[in-house]
């Protein structure tokens, strides 16, 4: 009779340490995923961040681009007013 009961109870105990097995292959499954999805993730980060610093770059040159043009518009203009206006003063 005690032999069973030790036997029932040392089964019982492998009972529970085959469960903790089986629930910590069902986390290392689950880290697996996580830490694919985070790989995959960075790497989407990584390359809108390409793209950001692509996007800048560009803007910088249309900035500079669009600042010149609006200055010589400008600078036409005011040549052209002042075209005008002498012609008119000579008229």
């Amino acid at each position: 009779m005690d032999r069973e009961q030790r036997l029932d109870r040392f089964e019982q105990k492998l009972d529970a340490i085959n469960e903790s097995l089986i629930s910590l292959a069902r986390i290392e499954e689950r880290v697996t995923t996580i830490l694919k999805n985070n790989d995959t993730l960075a790497a989407q980060v990584k390359e809108l961040d390409n793209r950001v610093d692509d996007l800048e770059g560009r803007q910088q040159v249309h900035h500079f681009t669009l600042d010149k043009g609006e200055r010589i518009f400008w600078i036409g203009v005011t040549i052209f007013a002042g075209i005008l206006a002498t012609g008119a003063a000579n008229v």
